[in-house]
């Protein structure tokens, strides 16, 4: 059946009623549907314009998850982040403790992001995240600062701890690492349509992490050369903005929105700390580095 509703986020539960109460009562979330079977139910998340649905670990598909979910929803994975944009992370946080939440709620910041980090019933953290909007000039700072902050996490590590991972089911520092560089490659190539013909229509395959993660044998093969390639290639985009006085500003356009190439490399800065980070949680866990 063809799937038409609005419900970007999908999220497995053990007992639909329990979590419902816990969702309803400790985020703020309004329960608007339920199934007839008592298998899933659909909820309209506070602070957002987004809906979420519940559902019941093994239950099949029907016709109420057909009808609530987007064609391109995102099923979260176990134990995973949850990513929600906001508009602010304080009034979230804020409106979380006026509901007494019970759970510690985890705050990060960097140049370009603010996040609320909130465990939910059913092991999974929600991030809720606002954008921040730095210069141009601090925006170049960060993507050039990325060569020497990839090689201060992964520089002195052998093979072996390059496999190290978080838990059994999470990617390794090698996983992470060329998955990084992947986005960072697809993304350039925007930039470059961007920066060579501004206004250009830009339509591209959607990237499919797990897909190219496969494909690609991300788990055993080596890196060294693909560090070599995304310092080459921040290197090539540095020189190319340096030269070209608007080149911040220039757009390219997509189906349903037009970026402009200030916001993809603020973009790609956020994703390769993101990955990093997690690099960084490993080695400390695996005592790798003090």
């Amino acid at each position: 059946m063809e799937q038409n509703g609005r419900a970007r986020l999908l999220l497995n539960v053990s007992n639909l009623e329990t979590s419902i109460a816990f969702y309803r009562s400790q985020l703020g979330w309004e329960l608007l549907e339920q199934d007839e079977g008592g298998c899933a139910a659909l909820l309209h998340m506070d602070d957002t314009a987004d809906e979420a649905v519940l559902v019941v670990k093994g239950c099949e598909a029907n016709e109420a998850l057909n009808r609530w979910l987007r064609p391109n929803y995102s099923a979260a994975q176990a134990g995973g982040l949850v990513y929600i944009g906001v508009a602010s992370v304080a009034d979230v946080e804020s409106n979380l403790l006026a509901r007494g939440f019970q759970q510690a709620i985890g705050s990060q910041e960097s140049e370009h992001i603010r996040e609320r980090h909130v465990p939910t019933l059913d092991g999974y953290t929600l991030v809720y995240w606002e954008e921040l909007f730095p210069s141009h000039i601090e925006i170049m700072k960060m993507y050039e600062a990325g060569l020497e902050e990839l090689h201060q996490a992964i520089d002195g590590l052998s093979d072996a701890q390059l496999n190290l991972r978080e838990v059994h089911d999470k990617w390794s520092i090698r996983e992470h690492v060329l998955h990084l560089i992947d986005l960072e490659l697809i993304t350039m190539h925007k930039v470059k349509f961007a920066l060579a013909e501004p206004g250009r229509m830009y339509t591209g395959n959607s990237f499919q992490p797990d897909d190219w993660h496969q494909g690609l044998q991300y788990a055993e093969r080596p890196i060294a050369a693909e560090v070599l390639l995304f310092g080459a290639a921040r290197q090539h985009i540095i020189e190319l903005c340096k030269y070209l006085p608007d080149a911040l500003d220039r757009t390219i356009r997509t189906t349903n929105r037009e970026e402009a190439v200030a916001q993809l490399l603020k973009m790609m800065v956020g994703h390769a700390k993101h990955h990093l980070r997690a690099v960084e949680r490993i080695c400390k866990l695996h005592g790798v580095r003090s």
